[in-house]
């Protein structure tokens, strides 16, 4: 998988459309992640989202992964979708302290406030509140996803905490190529028309090399880059995430390899023999 500038991944790793084409048949859900991770050097984790991993969930997902593996973890909604009722400083709280396992053995990438596309610029004293409320230990990136956000006000503030802002590349949403940190964080997000997700259903290479050139444009002083692909952008994160590789210019990731037993080359071959 390599050291370099770009840490590319799926968002997510549990898909059971990617048993068979991804995943060998028969293969059972506590297996996933680790087959994943003999392809990927990285996820974004959206289970966050709806719930805090707990500190033991998560202890095992740095055990069932290598070495110098990274997770991007989405901050619980209670954070940035508050409710009424809802203690948002206790959740964010909850949450630090459970990805606490991986951040000590150095396998904790960007933590991600996602707000809402209803979070408008009006509501910038909130903004500025959360991001200063996430410690300056954790790699933070913030997804806004309305044009009332697109100030010099929100730049400073996004900067002010060393804050990158996600390039999403999502339907209706086109945020600034702004550099806000000395990291880049983008996501190929896609619509929900898509329901399956074992191969490509859509040709979105000009998506990716338009973010190839926002990279090599906009984003030089950045010196690391992580970009994650959802399934529903073209129908199959793996073979998105290899395409944007290669776009890259990239190593292509050998995805046959979350089918082999390690030490495997190719199927069918003996690993102890090699």
């Amino acid at each position: 998988m390599g050291v370099g500038r770009y840490w590319l991944g799926c968002s997510g790793w549990a898909y059971g459309d990617w048993v068979g084409p991804f995943y060998p048949s028969g293969t059972p859900p506590g297996e996933f992640l680790g087959r994943y991770a003999r392809v990927f050097r990285t996820v974004e984790v959206d289970s966050s989202f709806y719930r805090s991993p707990t500190p033991f969930l998560v202890r095992r997902w740095a055990s069932v992964t290598p070495d110098g593996f990274r997770f991007s973890l989405k901050v619980p909604r209670d954070v940035t979708h508050p409710q009424k009722g809802a203690d948002g400083a206790a959740a964010l709280q909850t949450f630090l302290s459970g990805v606490e396992p991986l951040r000590s053995v150095g396998k904790l990438g960007p933590v991600v406030l996602q707000f809402p596309a209803s979070f408008r610029a009006r509501e910038s004293p909130r903004l500025l509140a959360t991001l200063q409320a996430v410690p300056r230990e954790y790699l933070l990136a913030v997804e806004l996803r309305h044009d009332s956000w697109w100030t010099p006000e929100t730049r400073r503030d996004l900067e002010g905490r060393g804050a990158a802002l996600v390039w999403s590349v999502v339907p209706d949403v086109r945020p600034p190529p702004w550099v806000t940190a000395d990291f880049l964080y983008a996501r190929f997000i896609g619509d929900r028309a898509l329901t399956r997700f074992d191969r490509i259903q859509r040709d979105r290479q000009s998506d990716l090399e338009a973010m190839r050139d926002l990279f090599d444009r906009e984003g030089r002083s950045a010196t690391t880059v992580f970009a994650y692909s959802n399934n529903h952008f073209m129908g199959f994160g793996p073979e998105t995430t290899a395409r944007f590789s290669e776009v890259l210019g990239e190593p292509r990731p050998d995805l046959g390899a979350a089918s082999r037993v390690p030490g495997q080359t190719r199927l069918g071959e003996d690993p102890s023999r090699t």
